[in-house]
């Protein structure tokens, strides 16, 4: 027990004071308030009025039920009777997290009023005179609280900087921080924090403005340069940003964040094709920005580039801990489509153990199931989902076709499919089951108006095309069956493996 106590007072030590100091409050508001009441004693709401540790308790229970909004106003209530600064700084930011600057306004008074030299209080005060509209005094709260070592102050700068990127506060930001940069002329941190700001919040002029007073005086600096050429791009200059951007590249091309954003740069102007090549080296390179690992991931689906976007996952993955339920279901999907079934079944064997009423995961796994021979567990993962969604299109269609296809089962399979088809009139993949289904019941010219209209729909899916050419292929119309076959062949600008076997099948 003793070690136990001691090991709780340790804990107690490394808490902030404000924690600490709540800690207390919170405890003697309980005991407050769990007294029993003499049946004339003053009404809870007036003695928690008259006493501010009640409100305080009562504010950071709606802390911990998540009501923010709740536990500002609350310490809003009791601004001007408040002595801890520390707590009065905690209902401050709380109160400006919600939103609601009268409570803010009145408890960033009653901190600077308490701590008067805290430039932390003057630069809340400031955030809540901003959101107020007053922006003469807002500039006059944020100057207080630079520090005046030279070094110092462009580092605050820089963070007022990406505070006032808060797209809650008003376009007057921008005015609050050029008279802010203003006062430190000889500074070049203090216009590229104006000019990141400026880009934040979609202000391009203000931004090549700002970064071009740096260059002015430092044609070298590789900052001001990069936010220039974003700030071109933006104003829709592309040419003369391309070349500031090349010209960035030449000099530091190994550089991850200065590719990363002339990749930006390109996909803004639908050159994918050339975005994708900088993605790849980066990925090649060791990158592991998240930003830059989910927007490869994206450019690579686009392109079918699978392998490129499993590398981008698996290394977002390695990098960043555990993967979405989302990024889950696409790396074992992209794990199929490259063939490496095992890898794909070891993702969703993982990834339905900790969610096992998943739907889309069990179907994947289902459809991985099939694809490694494995019929009989991807029957059993389709038969559980119908078991709970029994009106399931996509896991009635999928079922459906195994059994026609696959088992025999025609007439079950079929049913299946009609069911689906019932729900889903317009899915492509059921129309094409509902036609492969009429084929296999021997029911050719009533399968081919199926067939036709899932061709139309998709635009030569090879899978579809081999259907509809072995059908027309029974109807004797084997020119038109050749026809669709080699469409589709081009546009899958590939082999697959159905249309394949079909052709080889047939027209030997």
């Amino acid at each position: 027990m003793e070690r136990f106590a001691n090991r709780k007072t340790f804990h107690a030590r490394q808490r902030p004071c404000w924690q600490r100091r709540l800690g207390g409050l919170l405890v003697m508001g309980l005991m407050a308030a769990c007294a029993p009441l003499e049946r004339d004693q003053t009404p809870v709401t007036e003695s928690a009025e008259r006493a501010p540790m009640a409100i305080v308790m009562a504010a950071e229970l709606a802390v911990a039920r998540g009501e923010i909004d709740q536990a500002g106003a609350l310490y809003g209530r009791i601004a001007d009777r408040m002595r801890d600064g520390e707590v009065v700084a905690r209902g401050a930011r709380l109160a400006l997290r919600a939103n609601d600057m009268p409570a803010a306004g009145r408890l960033a008074d009653r901190w600077v009023s308490l701590a008067p030299d805290s430039a932390e209080a003057k630069r809340v005060q400031g955030l809540v005179r901003l959101h107020q509209g007053d922006t003469e005094a807002a500039v006059s709260r944020f100057l207080e609280a630079l520090p005046t070592d030279p070094g110092s102050r462009d580092a605050a700068i820089d963070r007022l900087g990406q505070r006032l990127q808060d797209s809650r506060l008003p376009p007057e930001a921008i005015e609050v921080m050029r008279a802010v940069a203003a006062s430190a002329p000889a500074s070049a941190g203090a216009p590229l924090a104006l000019a990141r700001l400026a880009m934040a919040r979609d202000r391009p002029t203000v931004a090549l403005e700002a970064v071009e007073s740096v260059l002015a005086r430092d044609p070298a600096s590789r900052g001001a340069r990069l936010i220039r050429a974003d700030a071109l791009m933006a104003l829709d200059r592309a040419d003369e940003a391309f070349a500031a951007f090349q010209a960035l590249l030449a000099e530091a091309p190994d550089d991850e964040a200065l590719r990363y954003e002339y990749a930006r740069a390109l996909v803004s102007r639908d050159r994918e094709a050339e975005a994708l090549v900088q993605f790849r080296s980066l990925i090649e390179a060791g990158a592991t920005r998240p930003r830059l690992l989910n927007a490869t991931v994206v450019l690579a689906l686009r392109a079918g580039e699978d392998s490129l976007a499993l590398s981008a996952l698996q290394r977002l993955r390695a990098t960043s801990g555990p993967l979405s339920r989302r990024s889950l279901l696409l790396e074992g999907r992209l794990l199929r489509r490259l063939d490496r079934l095992e890898e794909s079944l070891d993702v969703f064997d993982r990834a339905l153990r900790d969610r096992p009423d998943d739907v889309e995961l069990r179907y994947a796994r289902a459809m991985a199931r099939f694809a490694a021979d494995d019929r009989d567990g991807g029957e059993a993962d389709l038969r559980r989902i119908l078991r709970d969604h029994p009106d399931n299109p996509e896991a009635l269609n999928a079922l459906g076709y195994v059994l026609v296809d696959q088992t025999g089962q025609v007439h079950e399979g079929a049913a299946l499919i009609e069911r689906a088809y019932e729900i889903d009139p317009d899915s492509p993949a059921i129309i094409d089951s509902m036609g492969w289904a009429r084929f296999r019941q021997g029911r050719p010219d009533d399968a081919l108006a199926f067939l036709e209209r899932a061709h139309e729909m998709t635009n030569s899916d090879p899978e579809i095309a081999a259907h509809l050419g072995e059908v027309l292929w029974a109807l004797g119309r084997r020119d038109a069956a050749r026809t669709v076959w080699l469409e589709a062949r081009e546009a899958a600008d590939g082999n697959h493996p159905v249309l394949e076997e079909t052709m080889e099948r047939l027209d030997q």
